[in-house]
């Protein structure tokens, strides 16, 4: 049966039954719907940045705008109105919105990538992103309605990237924000695809601790949101394991050093934060009394000469690596643990 006739039908059915204004509008609705001049639902697809449309893409921009202000002077009251049902149950959110308050202080905020998209079936999606070479990455999610909008932004914050996500869908009553996600993307400098091919040099160089303290920095940054999966991430995670079992094998711990005759030793080598980027913090145990700062600060210079034999590329291509130095094992549930921070400046 064609439209045409489908609209004969209904205006047969109202004609007895409505007043002649009402059946005029009712009938013109009709009419105007099955024409398709404006209620057909969207066609499936994906859109990426520039492939939305214009104006489309101006109004999604606008619901950002207000998030922003909201998020930027971290006043939760100012972006309920945005919000699903949902999230606004999220016990989490205000951590979230202020989180995300500190790391826009810079203002260096800057759109990734975007994406418009109309599911056909509510299954899981996977959407390739725009070519962004080794750092390409594919969005892998269940979808909550027939419509999303997600876009990233890069919250540049100290030596640090942070990806902000926002993830808007078409719900019964309007488009709604129902995810607000912020997770490290770069680590000085560096995206977790680059850290990877980083540490896989000095792997390469037999820098195997110095190769495991930057995958451990790739790891860290490799899921900047929930949907994201580096293209990569296979290859970041077999070179881990490669990376593991090796270092197992070459390094007992702790190290002793064996070069001094105090033969201090180290116990832990990890990465820490701090306001200069991400450093090495190699923790060791001195025979002299942390409390004699002099007799410590000695005996380090020491250690300075011979830990590239130690640990080889840990005082390599960077500026600077901490060093903790204690007495014993440290009681980590005590409140106060004796010991000893150095900075050495490469």
């Amino acid at each position: 049966m064609d439209k045409i006739n489908l609209i004969r039908i209904f205006e047969y059915k109202l004609l007895n039954k409505m007043k002649p204004i009402k059946l005029l509008i009712t009938i013109l609705g009709i009419t105007f719907c099955l024409l398709g001049a404006g209620c057909s639902k969207p066609e499936p697809g994906v859109w990426k940045n520039d492939e939305i449309a214009v104006k489309k893409r101006e109004s999604f921009h606008d619901m950002n705008t207000e998030l922003f202000d909201g998020l930027k002077k971290n006043k939760p009251g100012m972006i309920e109105k945005l919000m699903s049902k949902e999230l606004l149950q999220n016990t989490g959110l205000r951590r979230t919105i202020e989180l995300c308050s500190v790391r826009m202080r810079s203002g260096k905020n800057t759109m990734l990538d975007e994406y418009y998209v109309v599911h056909d079936l509510k299954r899981e999606q996977k959407i390739k992103s725009p070519d962004h070479g080794a750092n390409s990455y594919y969005l892998d999610y269940q979808p909550l309605a027939r419509e999303m909008y997600t876009a990233m932004y890069t919250l540049q914050d100290g030596p640090e990237t942070w990806l902000l996500t926002t993830v808007y869908n078409k719900l019964d009553y309007g488009w709604r924000l129902t995810d607000l996600d912020l997770n490290v993307y770069t680590v000085n400098g560096k995206t977790a695809v680059e850290l990877y091919e980083q540490a896989r040099q000095k792997y390469d160089k037999g820098y195997l601790i110095d190769a495991l303290s930057i995958i451990d920095l790739a790891r860290g940054a490799s899921v900047p949101n929930v949907m994201w999966h580096y293209n990569q991430q296979p290859k970041i995670d077999s070179f881990y394991s490669r990376l593991m079992k090796k270092i197992d094998e070459t390094y007992p711990f702790p190290l002793v050093i064996k070069q001094l005759p105090t033969q201090p030793k180290i116990f832990r080598v990890f990465n820490q934060n701090r306001p200069e980027g991400s450093c090495p913090m190699i923790y060791y145990i001195s025979k002299f009394n942390v409390k004699d700062s002099a007799a410590v600060k000695k005996e380090h210079e020491d250690v300075k000469k011979v830990i590239g034999q130690v640990i080889p590329g840990i005082n390599q291509e960077r500026k600077y690596v901490y060093y903790t130095v204690f007495n014993g094992m440290p009681n980590w549930k005590s409140k106060k643990i004796p010991h000893l921070e150095i900075r050495d400046v490469l």
